[in-house]
């Protein structure tokens, strides 16, 4: 992909991608998108307030990918595929 620091939509799609699998904690989160703390905070209220990313209603300390967010997911690997198909 590309080389150089991360935009928007590439830490959106890994947090995204961290959270495909299992619910996480906003620490497992961090850990798997490779944020500090600060930042992931940031980015996950930013997904929160998409609705691409809600807490979970069994836990309120576990974070889940929204339908919407799988759909954003989707569209983005797709997108980049095909960018880097043509590149």
């Amino acid at each position: 992909m590309w080389v150089g620091k991360r935009g928007a939509l590439e830490i959106f799609s890994s947090i995204l991608s961290s959270l495909a699998d299992a619910e996480l904690k906003k620490t497992h989160i961090t850990y798997k998108s490779n944020l500090d703390s600060r930042l992931a905070c940031k980015y996950i209220n930013a997904l929160m307030e998409l609705n691409l990313v809600s807490k979970s209603k069994k836990d309120q300390s576990f974070y889940i990918i929204t339908s919407k967010g799988r759909d954003f997911l989707k569209q983005y690997d797709g997108l980049i595929r095909m960018i880097e198909f043509h590149v």
